[in-house]
């Protein structure tokens, strides 16, 4: 339930603001932060593959990893890489790069808990042409984004570990 009046002079916790709130003449935008876990983040010759439900009127601004396991083991001389898409084994938000994470790794254990890394979201570029299409990072109506993980080369992986991927996005309705 919103309330509407001044607050002032007074201590308040558990907020909830309806729409934009606006501060003077600038306003603070709606920025939201999703965790999404895929505890088996490594198979072998394989992807693995999370899915988070993006809302309408958002659009996607950066993504990125988290490695939290204790342990990974993930087999000598294999590609680690990623991809993120609007359809299953898709790289349409974020192009697959099948050796960004590890490329051939030296003994299978490469990667340190707490390692963290940026994705590379398409960022729009000026145009002078007769259109512009959408971002690919928007939504106009509520979507499923699919995660993957990929890992190629032969090795067996016997400890895949999870990794997070952090998801930041902003709402854009009125």
């Amino acid at each position: 339930m919103a309330e509407s009046g001044c607050l002032r002079d007074m201590a308040v916790q558990n907020l909830e603001v309806a729409g934009k709130l606006v501060i003077g003449t600038g306003s603070v935008e709606r920025a939201y932060v999703a965790i999404v876990e895929n505890t088996i983040a490594f198979v072998r010759n394989a992807a693995s593959e999370v899915q988070w439900a993006q809302p309408a009127d958002t659009i996607i601004r950066s993504i990125s990893l988290l490695f939290p396991s204790a342990a990974y083991s993930t087999g000598t001389g294999n590609d680690l890489g990623y991809r993120v898409g609007t359809a299953t084994g898709g790289g349409q938000i974020v192009t697959a790069i099948t050796d960004q994470i590890i490329d051939a790794g030296a003994d299978g254990t490469d990667i340190a808990t707490g390692a963290w890394l940026q994705t590379t979201v398409p960022v729009p570029t000026p145009t002078s042409g007769t259109t512009l299409g959408a971002h690919i990072g928007y939504a106009a109506a509520d979507r499923a984004i699919f995660l993957g993980t990929t890992c190629t080369d032969a090795a067996a992986v016997p400890t895949p570990g999870a990794v997070r991927w952090i998801i930041e996005y902003t709402d854009v309705s009125v």
